[in-house]
């Protein structure tokens, strides 16, 4: 799935990432139960990402395809993805 700087943008804003302050790339963690627990970022820019980027941004969700595209889409609501992370993580 190609992804672009507005879908990170609305993955972060959905899941309630974390953001910490950094220069050229957008960085945050997925904070569960008050625990960071999953690092994510994407760079800052207007142009797609390239086909290997929206790959690692995905697993660095730890998000199978399909729930990646539900979170772009909309279809899947950040409480649910992070119910369904919970049960994956050993937290």
């Amino acid at each position: 799935m190609q992804l672009t700087t507005r879908d990170a943008q609305v993955v972060f804003a959905k899941l309630g990432i974390e953001e910490v302050k950094s220069t050229h790339h957008v960085r945050g963690f997925v904070v569960i139960d008050g625990v960071r627990v999953l690092p994510v970022h994407y760079s800052r820019g207007k142009k797609p990402f390239p086909g290997h980027v929206s790959e690692k941004f995905r697993k660095s969700l730890r998000a199978t395809p399909e729930e990646m595209a539900g979170l772009v889409k909309c279809w899947l609501s950040g409480p649910d993805f992070l119910g369904a992370l919970r049960q994956r993580l050993p937290i």
